[in-house]
């Protein structure tokens, strides 16, 4: 799931009894951020809802007037408030009430992401039903050693464990959304952090200055306790084409002070696959195996990758990885389209 409107739930039916964990919650909308014409984040007070994290995403259920529901799925792009901890305080509300925050793409012809990205307003209430997830997250779930995960997956030889691995982000178009969470969630000392990027211009790029700003702050030392945050007009993207839409065009890339290699590090690489910025560098184009391989933490530091973004994208960008060395079981994936 991403920021695209991924396919249905079957709509309508009784509500999940009280209790139930993946029970439906009365949600209100509490405030909204423009990423771009076609792009809007939204944060959600939801009483009741369990701690979420990075990488997971949550169901939104909306009712019209004449009863008829209809049901998407979101990832979270901010987690960091969705603790029993926080202080976020729903409108007219009172109390400590969890928040999440789901950053939502248009489709022209959807029943959902329209209304979400051009109408819904503080105050607006919604159901969510989640946060749902346990693979595509980071930190990662630990296992037993004996467990039966580790039997099917076993871990590479020799490599670091995946809660202290580095961390390689690779998202294209919307497909960035879980990943912003994961750059969220860094704390300080936490292992070092790259991210790529792919979108279909400058323009198309979400969470940039938020981006840009996280990685000239991280440094050898760590990062700070608190992601500075960038509410302004900064751009999304969506998927295309069997390429998996969005491939590399020109390079931007921001480094943290100790070249985006250290503790608590994050690197941004932004890549074009329709225009380019003006200046020296690659022109617009598709992304390639080679580039990937020169965009990406190397297999022999055993990264832990986490892949989002459309179906196509997904499979040629994990494929190209297991070619490069990757061993499968580092490679996570997440995806949204149809087949």
């Amino acid at each position: 799931m991403s920021g695209a409107e991924s396919a249905a739930d079957p709509a309508g039916g009784a509500a999940d009894p009280a209790g139930a964990a993946f029970a439906w919650l009365p949600a209100t909308i509490v405030s909204t951020v423009v990423r771009s014409p076609g792009g809007r984040s939204l944060t959600l007070a939801v009483p009741g809802l369990r701690p979420a994290r990075a990488g997971q995403h949550v169901d939104l259920r909306l009712t019209a007037d004449d009863g008829y529901t209809a049901v998407r799925s979101y990832s979270l792009s901010d987690v960091r408030a969705s603790g029993a901890e926080t202080d976020a305080v729903p409108a007219g509300g009172a109390g400590r009430v969890p928040q999440v925050e789901v950053t939502v793409e248009r489709l022209d012809d959807g029943e959902v992401s329209p209304y979400l990205v051009d109408a819904a307003e503080p105050g607006d209430p919604i159901e969510v039903r989640g946060p749902i997830g346990g693979w595509f997250v980071w930190p990662p779930t630990e296992f037993e050693s004996d467990s039966a995960v580790h039997a099917v997956l076993p871990e590479p030889e020799g490599a670091t464990p995946p809660t202290s691995a580095p961390v390689q982000l690779i998202g294209g178009g919307s497909g960035v959304a879980p990943l912003m969470a994961m750059v969220r969630a860094r704390g300080r000392g936490a292992p070092p952090m790259r991210l790529l990027a792919s979108v279909r211009d400058p323009g198309s790029r979400w969470f940039v200055a938020e981006l840009d700003e996280a990685a000239r702050a991280s440094s050898a030392d760590g990062v700070p306790d608190a992601v500075p945050g960038a509410h302004g007009t900064d751009g999304t993207d969506g998927p295309d084409g069997a390429d998996g839409g969005d491939a590399a065009g020109t390079v931007g890339t921001v480094l943290g002070s100790d070249g985006g290699r250290g503790p608590g590090s994050l690197s941004v690489d932004w890549v074009y696959s329709r225009v380019a910025p003006e200046g020296p560098g690659r022109p617009a184009g598709r992304l390639t195996r080679d580039e990937l391989e020169r965009l990406v933490l190397p297999a022999s530091e055993h990264p832990l990758v986490y892949v989002c973004g459309a179906n196509s994208f997904v499979a040629a960008v994990a494929g190209w990885l297991v070619e490069l060395g990757h061993a499968p079981t580092r490679v996570r994936t997440e995806r949204f389209g149809g087949v």
